[in-house]
């Protein structure tokens, strides 16, 4: 059964709430969904200031992002 993205957004933040950052790659395994999925959930959440991308692809979340997670 597909995901919804709400669920694979939540799937995102979940890893991203030991405040370490991560590659696509190891989100990609830990999500459990693919590489592309998870770089344009990023780009997108990027935008809204809830993680954020390194120059090095890099991801961490942000105290908003923290904030979203505990509603959602």
């Amino acid at each position: 059964m597909k995901r919804t993205r709400k669920e694979v957004r939540k799937a995102i933040l979940n890893v991203l709430s030991d405040g370490k950052e991560h590659s696509y790659g190891e989100l990609e395994r830990r999500a459990n969904t693919n590489w592309q999925t998870i770089r344009d959930h990023c780009e997108e959440l990027q935008i809204f200031e809830v993680l954020e991308i390194s120059k090095e692809d890099k991801v961490k979340i942000t105290k908003k992002g923290r904030e979203i997670l505990k509603k959602i």
